[in-house]
């Protein structure tokens, strides 16, 4: 394949909306129902049906629904929860807005994934659950995980916002109701997206009215109703609560991207192999792994960790320099422990990681990018970027 400069830039991912979804949106402004209303309710039932639950429940971000599942699980100041840093903040911040404490585990350096035997380790009598996070879509080895909380009598709750179709020992990310909930993300650079929203899985039909009261001010199930001709204007306002609803219109294109969304997987899997097969001479990078019969990843991003060693350029530089090429990246993610806000956090909490440290996830952090993915991206796209990475690492 032959180098030649990109004339417009290509990001690293962008959202696929077609004409029915854009029909749908109009339908839904026409009828009247631009908020919550029935087309929500039809996006939960088919959130139902594609992944294989008997309840799932839409709201405006997966970081609330991951929030409305601590206080579900009555989460208290002091308790603990292990995870992991290799993922968006949100993760530990759902967790410290609830009062308790992210406890963090090393991930495995092969998937970029918790590690279950550093999960056993971080273990104290304040711990209350795990939180393994599905991260680029690669599911996590949750039987060692289940089997680790079901021993502890911790309770489970899967980070799946980058993992919407992915499946593990046959069963979509979801299903299995050994983790209590499940959270999805349908944020635009995710594998399906209603421009915004987020959805919780829930096992446990003691816990659903209670959901839908957390995600509307809470107030009795189906409050939307009231504006019907069966409805009552009448609610009653059951307990305070945050307003999170999911709305007509994002359900609109959600109602047609999940109709899509095995399309979209089976073109980003085609096209994360492909990424395989061009750069697997490269000494430079350290390619991701793409799942088996077992981990049935949904290829939502292609991570590559660069060898500064070998490259002779640090991460940000290689970033940079495919930036001035018009190529896009990604960084997913810097560590939650290096930011700010968490370095100041766990220097004065320093139990809540490991003695050792997180190594293979600094490691992993400081060289990891995420290279341009997604359907609409084009084989010659696809060239044009290995042949770019391939000019910028021989220019060094």
């Amino acid at each position: 394949m032959t180098y030649t400069r990109r004339e417009q830039f290509l990001p690293f991912t962008r959202p696929m909306v077609g004409a029915e979804e854009i029909a749908e949106i109009i339908d839904s402004i026409e009828s009247g129902w631009i908020t919550t209303g029935p087309k929500a309710a039809r996006f939960e039932d088919a959130l139902c049906e594609y992944n294989g639950v008997a309840h799932c429940l839409a709201m405006n971000s997966a970081t609330t629904a991951q929030e409305i599942t601590m206080q579900l699980l009555g989460l208290k100041p002091g308790d603990e929860v292990i995870t992991t840093a290799l993922t968006w903040v949100s993760t530990l911040s759902t967790v410290i807005l609830q009062g308790g404490v992210p406890v963090l585990a090393d991930i495995d350096p092969s998937t970029l994934n918790i590690d279950p035997a550093r999960i056993e380790a971080a273990i104290t009598p304040r711990t209350k659950g795990i939180i393994p996070v599905h991260l680029t879509g690669l599911p996590a080895p949750m039987e060692a995980i289940w089997k680790i909380a079901e021993a502890r009598g911790l309770w489970v709750v899967e980070d799946a916002a980058q993992a919407m179709g992915a499946h593990y020992r046959g069963r979509k990310i979801g299903a299995d109701p050994r983790s209590v909930f499940t959270v999805y993300s349908f944020h635009p650079n995710k594998n399906m997206t209603t421009g915004e929203g987020g959805a919780i899985v829930c096992h446990d039909e003691r816990h659903l009215e209670r959901i839908k009261r957390l995600r509307f001010h809470g107030i009795e199930r189906d409050a939307w109703k009231r504006f019907q001709k069966e409805g009552s204007p009448h609610f009653e306002v059951m307990e305070p609560a945050r307003k999170a609803n999911f709305m007509d219109l994002q359900a609109a294109m959600g109602l047609h991207q999940i109709k899509k969304l095995d399309g979209f997987n089976a073109r980003r899997k085609h096209l994360f192999l492909r990424y395989l097969e061009l750069m697997k001479d490269m000494e430079e990078v350290v390619l991701p792994v793409p799942g088996d019969a077992v981990h049935g990843h949904c290829h939502h991003l292609f991570v590559l960790r660069i060898r500064p060693e070998k490259a002779g350029m640090d991460r940000d530089t290689f970033v940079a320099r495919l930036k001035d090429e018009n190529i896009g990246t990604g960084i997913h993610y810097r560590p939650a422990h290096v930011h700010s806000f968490y370095r100041d956090y766990y220097a004065q909490r320093s139990h809540a990681l490991p003695k050792d440290g997180l190594p293979h996830t600094e490691w992993s952090g400081d060289r990891l990018l995420s290279l341009p993915l997604w359907p609409g991206l084009t084989e010659e796209d696809q060239d044009q970027v290995v042949a770019t990475i391939r000019h910028v690492l021989a220019g060094r």
